[in-house]
């Protein structure tokens, strides 16, 4: 998504969330390598522990969606995002602490690495598809928002085999 897009977007999902008496948010990062999709799990201690999610965390003061996604990307997992290629949608949540907080998640192409992940927040990674969606613990919300990922991909997929078989080999 280009800059003047982002930033288009960001105005209208902030004024629809005042209207909405939100002021708090949060970024979900979705990354995909080879067709799976990354996910972190939440440490046992921690709101929702031991639980699987996409990769994010809280926007700070003064700080774009834009920029919390690179930020927060590289945060969790080390992983830098190269651009931020679609905008996925959002839904609202109570954490202990805030009775509102709205979660839009976004999807980035990252440039290659190896996962890192952060010490105290996060203690596992899977890089997983939607056989693999099944088996893992995961909040019903964020459970819906990564089976709609992993199937769209899965479709994408299957499009771009089938398509490679009508063109033939190549050589």
């Amino acid at each position: 998504m280009r800059p003047e897009t982002l930033a288009s977007l960001e105005h209208r999902l902030r004024a629809q969330a005042r209207r909405d008496g939100i002021a708090h948010f949060v970024v979900g990062v979705a990354v995909f390598r080879d067709g799976k999709l990354l996910v972190v799990r939440r440490v046992p201690d921690d709101y929702h522990g031991g639980m699987y999610e996409l990769p994010g965390g809280g926007v700070e003061s003064g700080e774009t969606f834009a920029e919390c996604v690179h930020r927060e990307l590289f945060e969790e997992t080390g992983l830098r995002a190269r651009v931020i290629t679609d905008y996925l949608g959002g839904f609202d949540y109570a954490t202990r602490t805030k009775s509102k907080v709205r979660k839009y998640s976004f999807v980035v192409t990252a440039e290659p690495g190896e996962v890192a992940l952060a010490p105290g927040e996060h203690d596992a990674f899977a890089w997983i598809d939607a056989e693999v969606l099944a088996r893992l613990p995961m909040a019903p919300d964020m459970r819906a928002a990564v089976s709609a990922l992993v199937s769209d991909q899965a479709r994408a997929d299957q499009a771009l085999r089938a398509d490679s078989a009508r063109q033939g080999p190549t050589n």
